[in-house]
C-alpha cells in the first residue's frame, strides 16, 4: 500500500570500519554483527521505531517523532559500548538523525530526505550521534543530555549546508576528529542549489568504476545528467583521494590548447615562462592521489585524450573521471553510458487505476518534476488527479533532466495539460533556463545546436534524414531509406556509428537479436525541423514509405497463417513508423495511392493488436478525395475498413465501407472477394438485429464457395450459418456448424479467426450448458488473445465467463467478471449491440435478484479494479 508524504524521522546507522574487521577476523565478525543486529533491532522497536531495512552493517529506522528516536539511539550507544564483542577491537557505531517528508510505500520509505540522512551519517565517526537542524527542533532532550552545536556543514549531496549538532550523554564519548565534510577534504567541488534525484543504480555502477579503472568517461545526450553525476560520484569518493578530487570546467573553453592550463590552474600547479605548463603539472600529480574531474570534453575531446593519456602514464595514483558526448578514445578508458531518468511507458499504453501516483512516484523523471515544479510554485504535488500527465509529459520529454527541469519551471504559468499539449512545440516552450546556466544550458534549442555543430556535414545529413522514423530503426532501413545525395549506401554504418558515438543515436539489441538504433524524441524533433528546411524532406518520406509498405504487403499473407503472431509482432515494432508512413500518403498527393496499400495491408494487424480507432482514422484521411482510382487497392482497403468499424461497434459506418467494397469487387469481377465481404456484411446485420437480412447473406457465400472450392470462404459462411441457427434457438445445429467452421481454420492456422469461432462456439456452449466446453473454449480464446496482444475481446469472454458463473450459481463471480468487462467496454468505447442485449438483459437481472444490491455494488466495483489478466485468470478458474 502507499500513503501520501508524512514527516518522519529517521535513524542510519552503521558500524565504522567493518571491512577491516571482517578481514581480521570473519568468524568472530559475523558473531558479532548477528548480535549488533539484534540488539539494534529490538532497542529500536521497543521505542516505537519501524526497522524497514538492514543492508550489511546498516540499519535503517523510521519514527513518527524525534523524541523517541533520540532515546532509542542513547539506548542503543550505551548498550553497544557495554557489550563485550569477540573482535580484536569494539563496534563502533555512528548514527544520524535527520526529520523531512517521506513516501511510505510497501513497508519502505521514498524521497531526498531518506538520501540526505544517509549523508548525515557519513559525515561522522564511530561511536558519534549526528543531528540536523530538523530533528532537533521540537526535540525533547532527557535530563543530562545536549547537543554541541557543530555549525553548518556541506554534506556530500552537494545541495544546501546542512546544520549539524552532535548528541553529548553521560558515559558516551564526546570528542571526535572533525567531521567528514566537504570544508575538512581538499576539493573545488561547487555546491548545488538543487537535490540529487535518483540515480541510485548509476551512482553506485560510476563509483565501483572509478575505483577499478582509472578513466572512466560519462557519455550521453546533452542534458541527462552527466555533470550532476559525476560531481555526486566525485562527493561520495572524497575520502578515498588523500590529496583530494578536483573539477575542471571546460564547457566555456574554445582553445584546445589552453586544456592544460586550465587543468593547472584548477589544481593550482604553476608553470613558468621558461617550463611549459605541461611538464609542470606532469611533476605536480606524478605523486598525488588525486581525483580528477573533467567535465564537459566534447568539444576538445582530441586535447583532453591527448592531455588524460600523458597524465595517466607519468602519474601513477591519479584517476579521471570525465564528462563528454562521445568517449575520449585511449587505452584504458571505460565508458559509462548516462540514461535518461526512468519513466513511465505510454507508447500504445493506457495508465490509471488505484494508486497511481504512488506508482508514478517511483520513477525517476517524475519525481524530479515534481521537485522542480515544488520550487517554481509552492504547494504543486504529485496527485491522483495530475500523475497521468505528469508521467506523459516526462514520457514525452523522455526523462531528460535537462528538458524536465525547464518543463517543471513552467508550471506556475501554465497548466499541466497546456504543457502536454505545448510540447508539440517543444523547442519555444523549453527556454529561459537560469540565468546562471551555461548559454547552451538555457534551451533546449541551444542545448542541441551544440551537439549538432559539432557533427560534420555528412554526419548532420544522415541525422536530418533519421528524422523520417519513429520508434527505432534498422540497419537496413537506414540504408534503404537514408543513403543518396551525397550519401553512400555503404558509409551509412559508419556515420551511423558516429552519431552512436557522440550520443545523438543509441543502439538497443532485441530479443530477436536485431540492432534497432534510437533517437530521444527532442533530438528527433530537433532534425525533422532541419529537415524540413532542406530539399530531401520529401524525397525521405517517400523512400521511409516505400520501404514500410514493401515489409507490410510481405507480412499480410502471413497475418493470416501459422507465422501470424511472429509477423504481428514485427510490424508491432515498427507501428511508429508505419504510422508516420500513413501520415506522408495522405499529406502527399503522389504518395497517396501507396498510402492507401499500406493501409490496406495493415488492416488485420490492427484488427488484431486493438488500433481499431488508429486504423480507421488513417482509412478516413486516405480515402479523400472520393474522386479517387476505383481499383482493386481501394476495394481491399474500404473492407478492411469495414471490419474495424465492426470491431467497436459502429456497425452503420461499417455497412457503408462493406458495401462500397462489395460494389467495387464486382465491378472489378472479383466474385470470390465481392462474396466474403458480403458474407461479413452478414455478421454486421446480425449485429444489429437484423437476422432476416444476415440469412441469405450467410446462404448464398456457402454456395460460391463451394462451387469456387474455397474452405475459407466456406468456413466463415458456416461459422455465420451456426449464429442464424443459435439466434432461432437450434443449438444443436449451430454447435454442429461452427465446430465445422473451427476444424477448418485450425487446419488453415489462422488463430485470429480460431479464437473468434471459438468464441461463437463457447457461446453456443454455454446456452446448452455445457459449462465444461464452454469454459474450456473461454481459456482457449484467452490464450489466443495473450498470444497475439489482443484485447478488445477480452470484454467479451469475461461476460462469456460471467455468463457461466450464473449458471454456476455463483452471482458474486459473475458481477466481478461483468464489472471488469464493464470498464473494458467503456475504455474500449464499446456498446451492447442489439444482438447482444437480450443475454445481457437476463445476465443482469440474475446478478441483481441473486445478490443483494450492496454485495452486487460490491462485486461489481471489485472487478472494475481488477487488472486485465488477474479478469481473466478469474474468468478460467474451475
Amino acid at each position: 500500500m502507499s500513503n501520501p508524504a508524512a514527516y518522519f524521522t529517521f535513524l542510519f546507522t552503521d558500524i565504522e570500519g567493518s571491512s577491516r574487521l571482517w578481514e581480521e577476523n570473519p568468524d568472530a565478525m559475523a558473531l558479532a554483527l548477528a548480535r549488533h543486529d539484534t540488539l539494534l533491532n529490538d532497542i529500536f522497536s521497543q521505542h516505537g521505531g519501524d526497522v524497514f531495512k538492514m543492508m550489511g552493517d546498516s540499519v535503517l529506522v523510521a519514527f513518527q517523532q524525534p523524541s523517541p528516536a533520540l532515546q532509542a539511539v542513547i539506548q542503543a550507544q550505551h548498550a553497544l559500548l557495554a557489550e563485550d564483542w569477540e573482535t580484536k577491537r569494539p563496534l563502533r557505531v555512528r548514527a544520524a538523525l535527520h526529520r523531512g517528508p517521506a513516501e511510505q510505500r510497501n513497508g519502505d520509505y521514498f524521497g531526498p530526505t531518506l538520501n540526505r540522512t544517509a549523508r548525515l551519517l557519513s559525515a561522522g565517526h564511530g561511536g558519534q550521534t549526528l543531528l540536523s537542524r530538523t530533528a532537533r527542533e521540537d526535540l525533547a532532550l532527557p535530563d543530562g543530555v545536549a547537543l554541541r552545536d557543530l555549525g553548518e556543514r556541506r554534506l556530500r549531496d552537494l545541495s544546501r549546508p546542512e546544520r549539524i549538532f552532535q548528541l553529548i550523554s553521560p558515559g558516551l564519548p564526546a570528542d571526535f576528529p572533525p567531521l567528514r565534510s566537504l570544508e575538512v577534504l581538499p576539493n573545488n567541488l561547487p555546491a548545488q542549489l538543487t537535490t540529487f534525484i535518483g540515480r541510485e543504480r548509476e551512482l553506485r555502477e560510476v563509483k565501483l568504476l572509478v575505483q577499478s579503472s582509472r578513466l572512466v568517461t560519462l557519455t550521453g545526450p546533452g542534458g541527462t545528467g552527466k555533470t550532476r553525476l559525476s560531481l555526486q560520484v566525485a562527493a561520495e569518493l572524497l575520502e578515498s583521494f588523500a590529496d583530494g578530487v578536483w573539477l575542471v570546467e571546460l564547457a566555456t573553453l574554445s582553445d584546445p590548447a589552453l586544456v592544460a592550463v586550465t587543468v593547472a590552474t584548477a589544481l593550482g600547479a604553476r608553470g613558468n615562462s621558461e617550463r611549459p605548463v605541461e611538464d609542470a603539472l606532469l611533476d605536480f600529480l606524478r605523486s598525488k592521489r588525486l581525483l580528477l574531474v573533467l567535465d564537459n570534453c566534447e568539444h576538445l575531446v582530441a586535447a583532453c585524450a591527448q592531455l588524460a593519456d600523458r597524465l595517466l602514464r607519468s602519474a601513477p595514483h591519479l584517476r579521471i573521471l570525465a564528462s563528454s558526448r562521445e568517449a575520449l578514445g585511449i587505452a584504458g578508458e571505460t565508458t559509462f553510458g548516462v540514461p535518461s531518468l526512468s519513466t513511465p511507458e505510454f507508447f500504445g499504453k493506457r495508465l490509471g487505476g488505484p494508486d497511481l501516483a504512488a506508482r508514478m512516484a517511483e520513477y525517476e523523471a517524475v519525481r524530479l518534476f515534481v521537485e522542480r515544479g515544488a520550487a517554481a510554485l509552492p504547494g504543486f504535488v504529485l496527485t491522483e488527479e495530475n500523475a497521468h500527465i505528469i508521467a506523459k509529459i516526462c514520457w514525452r520529454l523522455d526523462g531528460i533532466p535537462l528538458a524536465i527541469e525547464l518543463a517543471a519551471a513552467r508550471v506556475k504559468m501554465l497548466a499541466l495539460p497546456e504543457i502536454l499539449r505545448r510540447l508539440d512545440d517543444r523547442f519555444h516552450l523549453l527556454t529561459s533556463g537560469g540565468r546562471t546556466a551555461l548559454p547552451r544550458q538555457q534551451t533546449l534549442t541551444a542545448l542541441i545546436d551544440w551537439s549538432y555543430d559539432l557533427l560534420s556535414e555528412k554526419e548532420r545529413a544522415l541525422l536530418r534524414r533519421l528524422s523520417v522514423f519513429g520508434r527505432g530503426r534498422t540497419l537496413q532501413a537506414v540504408e534503404e531509406v537514408c543513403s543518396g545525395h551525397g550519401i553512400e549506401s555503404g558509409e551509412i554504418l559508419d556515420l551511423l556509428q558516429q552519431l552512436v558515438d557522440k550520443s545523438l543515436v543509441s543502439a538497443e539489441q532485441t530479443e530477436a537479436g536485431e540492432t534497432r538504433y534510437y533517437i530521444l524524441e527532442s533530438v528527433w524533433d530537433y532534425a525533422r525541423a532541419k529537415l524540413v528546411l532542406t530539399d530531401e524532406g520529401a524525397l525521405s518520406r517517400t523512400r521511409h514509405l516505400q520501404y514500410y509498405l514493401r515489409i507490410a504487403e510481405e507480412a499480410e499473407p502471413k497475418l493470416t497463417s501459422r507465422e501470424q503472431a511472429e509477423w504481428i509482432e514485427r510490424l508491432a515494432v515498427d507501428h511508429g513508423n508505419l504510422r508516420l508512413a500513413l501520415e506522408w500518403g495522405a499529406e502527399s498527393e503522389e504518395a497517396r495511392e501507396n498510402g492507401l496499400r499500406l493501409a490496406g495491408a495493415l488492416g488485420r494487424y490492427w484488427e488484431v493488436r486493438n488500433h481499431l480507432k488508429e486504423g480507421l482514422e488513417h482509412f478516413d484521411t486516405l480515402f479523400s478525395p472520393s474522386d479517387s482510382p476505383r481499383d482493386a487497392v481501394r476495394a481491399k482497403a474500404l473492407g478492411a475498413a469495414g471490419r474495424l468499424a465492426w470491431c467497436q461497434d459502429d456497425n452503420a459506418a461499417a455497412r457503408q465501407y462493406l458495401l462500397q467494397a462489395i460494389d467495387l469487387y464486382e465491378e472489378l469481377g472479383q466474385e470470390r472477394e465481392a462474396a466474403f465481404h458480403a458474407v461479413f456484411l452478414g455478421f454486421v446485420d446480425w449485429s444489429d438485429g437484423d437476422s432476416k437480412g444476415a440469412l441469405p447473406r450467410f446462404e448464398a457465400g456457402e454456395a460460391i464457395a463451394r462451387r469456387l472450392g474455397d474452405e475459407r470462404l466456406l468456413a466463415t459462411a458456416l461459422s455465420g450459418l451456426g449464429t442464424m441457427a443459435d439466434t432461432a434457438g437450434d443449438r444443436v445445429l449451430a454447435r454442429s456448424l461452427k465446430e465445422e467452421a473451427l476444424v477448418t481454420f485450425r487446419a488453415i492456422g489462422d488463430r485470429w479467426v480460431i479464437g473468434l469461432v471459438s468464441w461463437g462456439l463457447s457461446r453456443v456452449a454455454i446456452s446448452q450448458g455445457d459449462y465444461v466446453a464452454g469454459r474450456a473454449l473461454i481459456a482457449e480464446c484467452a490464450a489466443i488473445a495473450e498470444e497475439l496482444g489482443n484485447e478488445w475481446t477480452v470484454a467479451y469472454l469475461l461476460e462469456g465467463a460471467g455468463e457461466i458463473a450464473l449458471g454456476e450459481e455463483q452471482p458474486d463471480l459473475a458481477a466481478r467478471l461483468y464489472g471488469s468487462a464493464s470498464l473494458l467496454r467503456e475504455r474500449l468505447g464499446f456498446i451492447i449491440t442489439p444482438a447482444e442485449r437480450p443475454a445481457y438483459e437476463r445476465a443482469m437481472l440474475r446478478m441483481r435478484t441473486g445478490l443483494p444490491e450492496p454485495a452486487f455494488s460490491e462485486a461489481w466495483a471489485a472487478g472494475r479494479a481488477l487488472a486485465i489478466d488477474e479478469a481473466l485468470s478469474l474468468a478460467v478458474q474451475r
